[in-house]
């Protein structure tokens, strides 16, 4: 799936965690950015592909391989290997957290009872990050096997999970919609509550888990199987079947509409 797909998702587990937290706007904006930004981070390891990465990276460590083949490939910093690990998303979290920890504090101090309080303020934060890294990792299962045959999930075993091909790689359209939804309804919670009294937690949280099943639904639904195994002499031809597939799903003007929106975006989506 797409990365601005992901790091959509992301923002929409913010925007029910904000719920969980009576901090101030800004330290909720944090949650939210946070989480958009765990759910980003998995496709990080695409950077083999970037044009430079043999000249840079690659001389730099001295590698066997070139960033093409390492992309493709599944060695444990390939895409779809570590960074696409729950225990990738757990080791982060906890890095960021004695980062933080140890930046709060000024170095000094330092007791397991000042870390397990930073923890405790931070909770929120932490949570929105990690669930932000998993929801990636969840999306990316309903795309083609191709290579790698789904996702690490479970590093440093050998398994990976998914590749069932119920959705593209790219334009699922139908899914980003819903996303926006979840986005914009919880916004509207957020503001409302300030109005009137409603229970933000259980709303964004009902919203979510509505997004959520209304997603899988359309992944589980399609009506074309776009699975694949290795490479496949038939991208353009599934490419331009997933497309066939939004427009019949989102109608001729809402799919125009973001038929245009995806031509000016300068990433794929």
């Amino acid at each position: 799936m797409d990365v601005l797909t992901h790091t959509l998702s992301g923002i929409a587990i913010g925007t029910v965690a904000i719920s969980f937290s009576d901090k101030s706007f800004q330290n909720k904006l944090g949650v939210i950015a946070l989480a958009g930004f765990g759910a980003a981070l998995p496709d990080s390891d695409a950077i083999s592909l970037w044009s430079k990465f043999d000249l840079t990276l690659g001389k730099f460590f001295d590698l066997e391989n070139s960033g093409n083949t390492i992309y493709f490939s599944k060695f444990w910093y390939s895409h779809h290997g570590f960074l696409h690990s729950f225990f990738a998303g757990l080791l982060i979290t906890i890095v960021f957290t004695f980062i933080l920890y140890f930046v709060k504090s000024k170095f000094k101090k330092l007791s397991f009872a000042n870390l397990t309080q930073n923890i405790k303020t931070r909770k929120v934060y932490l949570i929105s990050f990690i669930s932000g890294f998993t929801i990636h990792l969840l999306e990316d299962m309903p795309t083609p096997g191709c290579v790698w045959g789904g996702v690490n999930f479970f590093w440093p075993s050998k398994l990976y999970i998914g590749g069932t091909g119920d959705i593209w790689w790219w334009n699922n359209y139908d899914i980003f919609l819903i996303i926006i939804g979840i986005i914009v309804l919880n916004g509207l919670i957020h503001t409302t509550k300030r109005i009137i009294k409603i229970d933000a937690r259980k709303l964004t949280t009902a919203v979510f888990i509505l997004g959520v099943s209304l997603s899988v639904f359309q992944v589980k639904t399609r009506s074309f199987d776009f699975n694949y195994i290795g490479h496949t002499p038939r991208y353009e031809e599934y490419e331009k079947k997933s497309k066939e597939v939004q427009k019949q799903i989102l109608g001729n003007k809402l799919y125009n509409f973001m038929l245009k929106f995806d031509n000016r975006i300068p990433i794929n989506f």
